[in-house]
């Protein structure tokens, strides 16, 4: 069960967290990095990201299902300090709002703009998602080695191919891709496939660097 709701808090709300589906498939353009190549090219990730300590950018969430023939479409905004403090801010069609810092974590929805504090039957759950999103943002793509296969592609777009090596979890999310900036420093897209033809895009726009932050973004207290 624990990890049937790892994998649903993941499809939900990556969090954590372009273009259309079978542009995430692999194509002659592309070449799978051997080993040692995809060995450098995490460790260049890693330095690339440590750069920066905090960020924020615009997301816009596409939920593609095969129940539905209309995309379901949400926008927001996403910011991040290290080590582990996370802000996940849905503003449509609905305002939310899910908050890590350190081991606190908060979800509020908001009536008439008022915040409402919301119970989180899946706590550990999602605590566990955006501790692994913390992570990516870190540039510790090495450390998902211990629970995902991981695959390099290189070629027009570069991405990165996160598959669980738990049979169960891959039942329900079968694989993680996600793209970088052309400087290799931010995260610029997230594909979560969720089995079959269903699959939930996320892509980063007006990605900012070291912005300095204002206090109390990440407080799990909203007032």
């Amino acid at each position: 069960m624990k990890i049937l709701s790892i994998a649903r808090s993941l499809s939900l709300t990556l969090l954590v967290l372009a273009g259309a589906a079978a542009a995430y498939t692999e194509s002659a353009a592309e070449a799978k990095l051997s080993p040692k190549q995809q060995e450098k090219y995490l460790e260049k990730l890693e330095v690339n990201f440590r750069a920066s300590r905090t960020l924020q950018a615009g997301f816009v969430q596409e939920k593609h299902l095969l129940l539905f023939q209309d995309v379901l479409t949400s926008s927001g905004t996403f910011s991040f300090a290290v080590p582990s403090s996370l802000r996940w801010e849905i503003k449509f069609p609905f305002h939310s709002l899910l908050i890590m810092n350190g081991r606190e974590l908060a979800k509020y929805d908001f009536i008439k703009g008022k915040p409402r504090k919301l119970k989180l039957p899946a706590a550990d759950a999602l605590f566990e998602m955006f501790d692994q999103i913390a992570g990516l943002h870190q540039g510790k793509f090495s450390e998902q080695a211990e629970k995902y296969e991981i695959t390099v592609y290189c070629g027009e777009a570069e991405r990165l191919v996160l598959v669980p090596k738990d049979k169960k979890m891959r039942r329900f999310l079968p694989a993680i891709e996600i793209r970088f900036s052309r400087a290799l420093d931010s995260v610029r897209s997230v594909l979560i496939r969720e089995g079959g033809s269903d699959y939930t895009l996320i892509r980063f726009e007006d990605v900012r660097l070291n912005p300095e932050l204002p206090g109390g973004l990440f407080s799990t207290q909203q007032k």
